[in-house]
C-alpha cells in the first residue's frame, strides 16, 4: 500500500493506493464509519488486472481536511478536481457500503470522464422511500436516531467507541459480529482484530464531526440526477447482508435508467464477506 496526501484547491486529501501504480485508475469509496485504510483486499486482484485502486478519505475523515457544506451530489466535483491533481483523465469507481451514494454521484456527475461504476453492498437513499430503513444494522439505526435527536450524545458515543476500540479491539470486533450474518462472522474471525478495526479508528482521527456528517448526508436528500447516469452501474449485493439489505440494491437499480443498472445477487455473502468477491467486481468494470 502507498499512503500519501494530495493538495486539491488548498486542502489535503489522504489517499491509500493499491494494485498496479501504472494501471487504469479506479477510485474506491469507503463506507461509514470507515476510511481509506483496510482496503488491502483490493491489491492482488487489481495488480492481476492492471488496475490502480485509489482510496481517498472523504472530507473530515481520517487524513482529509473537512469540506464545509459538502453534499453527496457535489462529490462528483471533488473527484474531478482530485483526478486533475493526480493527472488522471478517465476513471472508474467502486462504492462500498455508505460509499455507494458517492459512487453514484460520480456516475451522474463525472460524464464523460467516468468509465464505469460498481457498488459493493451499496447503501441506498433513506430519506423518503417507505421501508427504506428496514433491515439496516441496529448500530446504524441508532446513529441515525441519535443524530436527529441527541447529536451531542452521538459525538460522545463515537469518542468512547474509538477509545474502547483502541484499548480492546477484540471486544469491538465481538460487538460488531453480534450484528452479522454467519458468512460475515466467519469472515471476521479470520482477521486480526487490531488490523480489522484500524479503518474505524482512523475514521475518527479528527473527531466525530466527519462521521456524523456522513450519516447526515446519507439520511438527507441526495439531489442526484439519476437520469444523467449513462455508463453501466454494476450492483453487487450479498443475499446474507444483515447491515444493508437487498431491497437497497433493488431500489437503486429501479432508479437508474433502463439497462444501466445490473444487479448481481451473491448467495451466502454478507456485508463484509462481499470483499471476497472483489475480483468479480473489478472484472465487471474492465469487461464490456
Amino acid at each position: 500500500m502507498t499512503d500519501h496526501r494530495v493538495t486539491v484547491h488548498g486542502r489535503a486529501v489522504a489517499i491509500a493506493e493499491h494494485g498496479d501504480p501504472a494501471g487504469a485508475p479506479v477510485f474506491f469509496f469507503h463506507g461509514t464509519p470507515d476510511s481509506r485504510l483496510g482496503k488491502d483486499f483490493t491489491d492482488g486482484p487489481a495488480r492481476e488486472r492492471g488496475l490502480r485502486v485509489l482510496c481517498p478519505d472523504r472530507g473530515g475523515i481520517g487524513g482529509s481536511d473537512p469540506v464545509p457544506g459538502r453534499t453527496i451530489a457535489g462529490y462528483a466535483g471533488e473527484i474531478l478536481a482530485l483526478a486533475d491533481a493526480l493527472g488522471i483523465d478517465r476513471f472508474a469507481t467502486v462504492g462500498y457500503s455508505a460509499g455507494g451514494p458517492f459512487a453514484l454521484a460520480c456516475a451522474a456527475g463525472c460524464d464523460p470522464r467516468i468509465t464505469g461504476t460498481a457498488l459493493m453492498a451499496g447503501a441506498g437513499p433513506i430519506d423518503d422511500r417507505p421501508g427504506a430503513r428496514e433491515g439496516l444494522a441496529k448500530s446504524d439505526l441508532d446513529m441515525l436516531d441519535l443524530l436527529e435527536d441527541h447529536p451531542h450524545r452521538e459525538a460522545m458515543s463515537l469518542r468512547v467507541q474509538k477509545w474502547a476500540t483502541q484499548l480492546m479491539p477484540s471486544a469491538a470486533v465481538s460487538q460488531i459480529a453480534a450484528e452479522l450474518a454467519q458468512p460475515d462472522k466467519d469472515f471476521i474471525a479470520r482477521r486480526p482484530a487490531k488490523e480489522e478495526m484500524s479503518f474505524f479508528v482512523e475514521s475518527l482521527r479528527q473527531g466525530p464531526a466527519g462521521v456524523m456528517e456522513e450519516y447526515r448526508l446519507w439520511a438527507g436528500p441526495w439531489q442526484l440526477d439519476w437520469s444523467a447516469v449513462t455508463t453501466p452501474v454494476e450492483i453487487f449485493q450479498g443475499e446474507a447482508d444483515a447491515m444493508v439489505p437487498m431491497h437497497h440494491a433493488e431500489d437503486i437499480a429501479s432508479r437508474l435508467p433502463a439497462g444501466v443498472g445490473r444487479l448481481h445477487r451473491l448467495p451466502d455473502t454478507g456485508h463484509l464477506s462481499i470483499q471476497d468477491h472483489i475480483a468479480d467486481v473489478l472484472d465487471a468494470l474492465v469487461t464490456p
